[in-house]
């Protein structure tokens, strides 16, 4: 128990230091309290209330601290305010070494970041400083590469706020900095201009547009810009208007060709125009003068070349002899060249339309030939010299007038070469798959890497995508399941967690580097040795997520999928992001838990997992397809048409959406409809039975009873030992009184059968007693007669 002589006079050393803090006299305060202290520890002799006041008083000169790094902080900020920055620099020291003497960790680590962080914050506005007094001082290149480090620096440093107002501040300086030297360069034009040095004040403007196009987005890039595009269009329109008025003299002199060559002139000027109102003004100037003095002299001088053109067309089969279909070509693109010339006008649109309609129709009819005979050689596993013939249609389709990108012989053609190299690949993917199954893992992968050498040769489109895609998977399912047989993945998944730990704190020290250049090189290389482990680690989640799901594990298996994407959305380099096929694995495991959840009559369920392989791939044609085939098992059949009309959007030949559609629509009554669907299932895939029996149910309840029957023989046919094609088809041979076949079909069906016979036995045994019996009618007559 604490005396209270004693405790009066522990207030009043308390209260001493308190008036201390108060006045500001913070050394004095902490003083007093260490005074306190020591009292304490003489006087207070129960352990429990020793600690307790103890506590109090530490955590009060804890405070003390506290406030006067806020007092030495403000006076850090005048210094600052006056660009003192040497003693702001200093003032931080004292404010570290007081920030040292809190006991309190909690706090001590708070102040202690604080004052780093406006340590390194100033470190940043002295930087720009120099740099800006750099640039009063005209050395501009000098200054531009000292803010541009210091940008770098800033946006290191104010990393989760890229908008903040410093990086800002920084930007606009670089940019007056190059404004400046533009402005140097503006003045040295327009000297070189009003002394007539017009290309000379082109090239200086030209300078200067390269060094605008170095600023950063501002309200000074657009007003520069805009100011030497204007400069430099004014000088092209003096240039233009001497040319003009050259040849508007030549002209009526009669002296025709030198009057077009200056008109050309004027007109290549103006394209060299920057893209403004003034442009388009002389433009149409020059047409309209030109036009009817260049253009009378242009077609005098291409139509003979046209017409030579036109006459190879004439001869039999020119498309078989590619010499004459690329000199006709020549002579039709010589005569386009001349055509561009002419100064626009309704006479120059007609023959550009007439000349790009000849070069189109030569191209295609030489293609068509081409192609025809690469299809013969396919025919005839002749591949290299399939895809040689089809280069060659490649090249000219490239001659056609159509741009590249809407060009569809050029579209067809590569997908016709892809088609071709996708045969190959698939043999040799085969030989992979095959050392795959007997564990021949190295060789495996040998074969896979070979088959994605060949995709190289491939045109770039979705289909290319996916067979890279399935390739990849492959070659990593060799790589984890070679690691597999080897050991045990989770000490291979702890082994990468202890590297990215130590990659963790080389980069905590990393951010410690005090060069700016350095601290940027040496972070940028931890992160790539980052980002290497991230891409192994990913290869053992999926592979942990494959076995899993294939063991029928889905719940852990998805965790695996999900930590995988997690992971390579943390990934940065590009030689490591997105090089495994995360979701093309996940999205299929997917679309395997849906068929399951679907056979137990989950159809919720697997419309979920459906739909989350869609978030993984919105152009999954398997996941509309098996959400449609969940909606028609709940009898939801309005819903299921509009998920496979999605499936047929992404691919129109997708026979099993078609089929099941036609179901969809047979449920809803939509006989027409679902009869269409089916026909366009049985059109793409004829050999598909289920849309053939199918169509012959929907033929059947219209009464189309012939067509019924055809589409029954059809599935019977593909395959022999289906029982209710047979069935029914005898059942429609029935509704025509056409017992004999009748009763044959559904003989052949109880046969395969047996269980149908319980059904129908009843009705054969009548349709037999009915034959019977008129028979003997028959045979009665024919004998009375």
């Amino acid at each position: 128990m604490v005396k209270k002589s004693d405790l009066k006079k522990l207030n009043s050393i308390m209260q001493e230091g308190n008036e201390f803090k108060n006045l500001k006299e913070y050394n004095k305060a902490v003083e007093k309290y260490l005074e306190a202290l020591s009292f304490i520890e003489e006087r207070i002799k129960e352990p429990e209330e020793r600690v307790d006041e103890t506590t109090n008083i530490k955590s009060q000169i804890d405070q003390i601290y506290s406030v006067k790094i806020i007092d030495i902080i403000e006076t850090a900020s005048n210094f600052i305010d006056k660009v003192d920055f040497n003693s702001a620099f200093n003032t931080f020291d004292e404010a570290m070494r007081i920030a040292d003497k809190i006991v309190d960790k909690d706090m001590k680590d708070y102040e202690v970041n604080q004052i780093n962080y406006l340590i390194n914050k100033t470190k940043i506005e002295e930087s720009l400083f120099q740099g800006n007094t750099i640039k009063e001082r005209k050395e501009f290149d000098k200054a531009i590469s000292m803010l541009r480090d210091t940008l770098n620096a800033a946006k290191e440093f104010y990393m989760e706020d890229l908008e903040d107002e410093m990086i800002k501040k920084i930007e606009n300086s670089i940019n007056e900095t190059y404004s400046l030297k533009v402005n140097i360069l503006v003045e040295k034009g327009s000297g070189l201009r009003e002394s007539d040095n017009l290309d000379g004040a082109l090239e200086a403007y030209k300078t200067a547009l390269k060094l605008v196009d170095n600023y950063f987005e501002s309200d000074l890039k657009k007003s520069d810009k805009k100011n030497l595009e204007n400069l430099s269009n004014h000088i092209y329109s003096n240039k233009i208007k001497t040319f003009t008025e050259r040849g508007q003299k030549l002209f009526g002199e009669n002296k025709f060709n030198e009057a077009a060559k200056n008109f050309e002139e004027a007109l290549k000027i103006s394209e060299k125009m920057y893209d403004t109102e003034e442009k388009e003004l002389e433009i149409k100037k020059i047409n309209t003068v030109a036009s009817g003095v260049l253009n009378p002299i242009y077609l005098e001088k291409m139509n003979p070349i046209l017409n030579k053109g036109k006459e190879l067309l004439i001869k039999d089969n020119f498309e078989e002899n590619i010499s004459i279909v690329n000199e006709a070509i020549d002579l039709f693109e010589k005569s386009l060249e001349i055509t561009n010339t002419m100064a626009d006008s309704k006479e120059k649109s007609e023959k550009l339309n007439e000349i790009t309609t000849l070069i189109d129709k030569t191209c295609k009819t030489r293609i068509k030939y081409i192609k025809e005979k690469s299809i013969q050689k396919i025919g005839q596993g002749d591949y290299g010299r399939a895809i040689n013939d089809l280069y060659a249609a490649i090249s000219v389709a490239k001659r056609m007038s159509i741009a590249e990108e809407d060009n569809e012989d050029l579209e067809d053609l590569k997908n016709t070469v892809n088609k071709v190299y996708l045969a190959q690949i698939e043999e040799v993917v085969s030989g992979g798959v095959n050392k795959l199954e007997k564990k021949d893992y190295d060789e495996a992968i040998k074969i896979f890497n070979k088959a994605l050498e060949m995709t190289n040769k491939m045109y770039l489109t979705h289909e290319m995508e996916e067979e890279i895609n399935k390739i990849k998977g492959l070659v990593y399912q060799a790589e984890l399941k070679d690691l597999v047989d080897r050991g045990d993945l989770s000490e291979e998944l702890q082994k990468y967690e202890k590297e990215l730990e130590k990659l963790n704190k080389k980069m905590d020290y990393a951010k410690t580097i005090g060069d700016p250049s350095r601290k940027f090189q040496e972070m940028e290389e931890i992160k790539k040795s980052i980002d290497e482990v991230f891409h192994s680690k990913i290869k053992l989640l999926v592979e942990q997520g494959v076995q899993l799901a294939d063991s029928k594990n889905f719940k852990d298996s998805f965790k695996n999928f999900e930590a995988a994407i997690t992971i390579n959305e943390s990934i940065k380099s590009p030689e490591f992001k997105n090089r495994i096929a995360i979701k093309y694995e996940y999205k299929l495991k997917l679309i395997d838990k849906a068929q399951l959840e679907i056979e137990k009559q989950n159809y919720d369920i697997a419309i979920e997992d459906c739909n989350k392989a869609i978030e993984l791939d919105s152009t999954f044609i398997d996941a509309y397809y098996h959400i449609g085939i969940a909606n028609n098992k709940k009898h939801e059949y309005d819903t299921a048409i509009g998920y496979f009309k999605k499936s047929i959007d992404l691919s129109p030949n997708h026979a099993k959406s078609w089929n099941h559609m036609g179901f969809s629509h047979e449920k809803l009554g939509q006989l027409d409809k679902a009869i269409d669907s089916y026909k366009k299932a049985v059109g793409f895939e004829p050999k598909y039975v289920l849309a053939n029996y199918n169509l012959g149910n929907a033929y059947k309840q219209e009464k189309q009873l012939d067509n019924a029957i055809g589409s029954y023989k059809k599935a019977t046919e593909i395959d022999p030992n289906y029982a209710h094609a047979w069935l029914f088809m005898g059942y429609a041979y029935l509704d025509k009184n056409d017992y004999y076949s009748a009763i044959q079909n559904l003989d052949k069906a109880i046969n395969i059968n047996p269980d149908l016979g319980k059904e129908i036995k009843s009705v054969i045994s009548n349709i037999k007693n009915s034959i019977e019996n008129l028979n003997k009618d028959l045979l009665e007559k024919f004998t009375n007669k």
